[in-house]
């Protein structure tokens, strides 16, 4: 903790000095002697602990709050023999005000709360900066995963004890069978792989898919004709003259998708 004394009479800052010393709260005691100096070593320094006297020669001690950057400003407590300026220095948020002469129980009074605020500024920064990081480190994530490829682009099947990849891109339609997934590529092969539709739909990109039925994906591109049915039902014809029913369940979300309005 760094604590900057500020007063034109020396005597006056050796007794603050002193007084600090004794209390063996800081090695790291400033000290200057004019306003003009306490701002310079405010504005270097950044003190946590500025002891402010208000009526100083060059000027007062409110004047130096002024002129200090206001997204630094230590924790102020003012000292001077004049009771007047009481009620202006809790205006500027001063934590305690020292009447001169004070008393050493006085002054350690002051500088004890002086010392508490610090600590709770520092949580209260502390606080700030950790939500900021974690919001940030949120917001990160979140553009991450929304650059990266985070859909299946080639889907791992096991077949006895070998393990082989069928790449989305060749993949025109899966139907479910039981506990399986039929994967209908355009290669001509159908793959068998132990996943739920559910699970399944939400590997694919949905740019690419969609769910159809309970037990159907298609590509999109694959679709042929859409034909009304009567009574609000759709067939799906794909590119191979496959036919697949459109249900209830997914008829909107196909419809919003492929901007065909619901009738």
């Amino acid at each position: 903790m760094k604590i900057l004394i500020v007063d034109d009479e020396a005597l006056a800052r050796k007794r603050i000095l002193k007084l600090i010393i004794e209390a063996k709260v800081t090695d790291s005691i400033f000290e200057a002697s004019s306003g003009k100096e306490a701002i310079q070593y405010i504005r270097e320094l950044e003190p946590d602990l500025v002891f402010l006297d208000i009526q100083m020669t060059d000027m007062t001690g409110f004047d130096v709050l002024k002129k200090v950057h206001p997204e630094y400003t230590p924790t102020i407590i003012f000292v001077t023999a004049f009771d007047s300026f009481a009620v202006k220095a809790f205006e500027v948020q001063a934590i305690d005000f020292l009447l001169k002469p004070f008393k050493k129980e006085r002054f350690f009074e002051a500088l004890h709360r002086g010392i508490n605020r610090i600590k709770i500024n520092e949580k209260e920064i502390f606080s700030s900066k950790m939500n900021s990081l974690i919001q940030f480190l949120k917001n990160e994530e979140t553009s991450i995963l929304e650059e990266r490829n985070t859909y299946l682009e080639r889907i791992v099947l096991k077949l006895g004890k070998k393990y082989y990849f069928v790449e989305t891109s060749d993949v025109k339609y899966i139907v479910s069978s039981a506990y399986y997934a039929e994967i209908f590529t355009y290669s001509g092969q159908k793959h068998v792989y132990r996943i739920s539709m559910s699970d399944f739909i939400k590997k694919l990109d949905p740019k690419e898919f969609i769910r159809i039925n309970r037990s159907t994906i298609i590509r999109l591109k694959e679709i042929k004709e859409i034909i009304g049915e009567g009574m609000g039902d759709y067939s799906i014809i794909m590119n191979d003259e496959q036919s697949f029913s459109l249900t209830k369940t997914y008829k909107a979300s196909f419809l919003k998708k492929i901007d065909i309005k619901n009738s």
